[in-house]
């Protein structure tokens, strides 16, 4: 359960990060695009900026991966524990029947029980009569 929270987490993360990226791609092209021929001293400062901003581009691309991978982990999981989850619930409705057919048989010998300790009582009486008639006479 406790990793379940930080793969949303990671998911989330993740948009940002390819947000992030694709914004980062968007500004090196604009500074390509920029880039005036005459001015030399702006051209060192955006090569410098397009290298700064492709080094962040790539370190973005890295994360992203990371992150890409802790998502395809997640739903990998999450996968699995329905399956788990499937096979618990088929298990639980098993063990309940099973109950109740126990709770069933558990009735009839109870039913059975009690008819018997009557029977029992019955023939205790007559007997008990039986005895009484025999030593004592009619």
């Amino acid at each position: 359960m406790e990793q379940q929270k930080p793969k949303v987490i990671a998911y989330a993360k993740y948009e940002e990060v390819v947000a992030e990226r694709d914004e980062l791609k968007k500004q090196l092209e604009e500074l390509k695009a920029n880039i005036a021929p005459e001015d030399d001293n702006g051209i060192e400062w955006l090569k410098r900026e397009a290298i700064h901003a492709h080094k962040l581009l790539t370190e973005k691309e890295k994360e992203l991966e990371q992150l890409r991978e802790l998502f395809e982990t997640a739903m990998s999981d999450k996968e699995r524990l329905h399956k788990e989850n499937l096979l618990l619930e088929n298990q639980i409705q098993r063990l309940k029947e099973a109950n109740d057919e126990l709770t069933a048989k558990n009735e009839r010998y109870f039913a059975d029980l009690m008819r018997l300790e009557q029977e029992v009582k019955g023939l205790r009486l007559y007997a008990l009569q039986k005895l009484h008639i025999d030593v004592y006479g009619a």
